[in-house]
Order: C-alpha cells, then structure tokens, then sequence
C-alpha cells in the first residue's frame, strides 16, 4: 500500500469504485455504487456547481470545504455507527456527475472486512455502504489488519496532531504504509488557514510529525498570481 503527500485515497478510491461496480453487477439485492462510471451517483443535499467540480484540487478543497456542513470526526462517527469498527479512511469528494458533495469513509469492520461508508456531506446521512468484494479484497482486508494492529494513535488523535501542526479543516485522511521506510504513517490533507493544501504525515506508532509541507499544486497555483 502507498502513502503519498496529497489525495492518498484517490488510488483507493479507484480500487474501492471497482469493487462497488463488481458488487452492482453480481448481487440482486440493494447494493449500489457510488462509481460515477459504473452505478447510480449518489444524491447529496449540497452540490458543487459545474464550474467548482472542474477546479484544480486546492481550489476543489476551498470549494468543498466552504460547502461542506459537517467536519471529518462528525462524518466518522456517523460511518462508524452504520458501520461499527475502526476508521482507516476518510475524504471530502464529490460526485462527477452530479456534483454532490459526500464524504467517503473507510472502515475496517468488525467482521474483518474493508467497507465503504458514503455520507452526504449536507446533514450526514448515510448513502450507501458496501463491502469490498473484488479478487483483492481478502488480501486488501489482510494488509488493512496489520496497519490497524500497527497502529497505536488512531485517526482522532492523528487529526489533532495535524491540526496543531497547520490549523485548518481535515479534507482526507488515510491510515497507510510508508514505501520508503515501511513504517505506518497517518496521511492527513489540511486545508489550512492561509487557503492552502498542506500534507501532515504523522508517525502512527509514535503520533509524532514526521512530515508536513505546502501541496505542489497550490504552490503551482499562485505562481505569477503578483505578476
């Protein structure tokens, strides 16, 4: 698994998107995608407008954030309570399609299983929630364990870390591997203050910052703004 500085849930989320797909398509019951390519989009009460949803990713953020009604701890807790286990993940996204604001949670059930929690972003109701089920999922369930049994911090105490290093709003949050020295790492993705991406890795054994730096991107962003 590979923890990088800025949206370390997008290559999850492509994992997480086919696996919804395979579930819509071999089981006759109630479970739907939240995909945008494979599966109904989901219906939130808030909606980025055209223009927002084709923004760079730190102007998505400012965007998302200003709409957003409830913060990432209130987003877990209801995931959680849909879903009892311990949360891995966590990402402030919208729905291509129709641009509604969800939250998107990840947790490791109590059955041993990856599940995905959608959440509107507007008054927190639960959208949809699935559990993985592609070739992976076993082997994806497995590798999750062990960063969960590696982990001594948790995703709260990870947030405020974060948050007392670059004081802002939480967009995304992941528990996941670090490829360069194999520890397990918190990932947290900050909008901060100053209405810049900032990327927090903390140290999932210790909670210490081992990391924290101003996204590219936005850096990218401003470049010739004074000219």
């Amino acid at each position: 698994m590979k923890a990088t500085a800025k949206r370390t849930l997008t290559p999850r989320a492509v994992v997480l998107a086919t696996a919804a797909a395979v579930a819509l398509i071999g089981s006759t019951g109630a479970a739907t995608a939240f995909a945008d390519d494979d599966g109904p989009a989901p219906q939130s009460s808030v909606q980025l407008s055209q223009n927002e949803r084709h923004l760079d990713d730190n102007a998505k953020d400012r965007a998302q954030v200003k709409a957003d009604k409830i913060s990432q701890s209130e987003a877990t807790a209801k995931a959680l309570k849909a879903v009892p286990g311990t949360a891995t993940s966590a990402e402030l996204d919208n729905a291509d399609r129709n641009g509604s604001l969800i939250w998107e949670v990840g947790v490791l059930g109590k059955d041993h299983k990856n599940h995905d929690v959608t959440l509107d972003a507007g008054n927190g109701k639960v959208l949809n929630k699935h559990t993985d089920r592609d070739d992976d999922a076993a082997q994806d369930a497995r590798e999750t364990q062990a960063l969960v049994k590696a982990d001594k911090t948790g995703h709260d105490k990870a947030t405020a870390k974060a948050l007392k290093a670059v004081p802002g709003t939480v967009v995304s949050y992941s528990l996941d591997d670090n490829d360069r020295t194999g520890s397990t790492v918190w990932e947290v993705d900050i909008l901060g203050k100053d209405h810049k991406s900032h990327d927090v890795t903390i140290d999932a054994a210790s909670g210490k910052v081992l990391d924290q730096h101003v996204d590219q991107d936005d850096n990218d962003d401003h470049d010739g703004d004074d000219d």
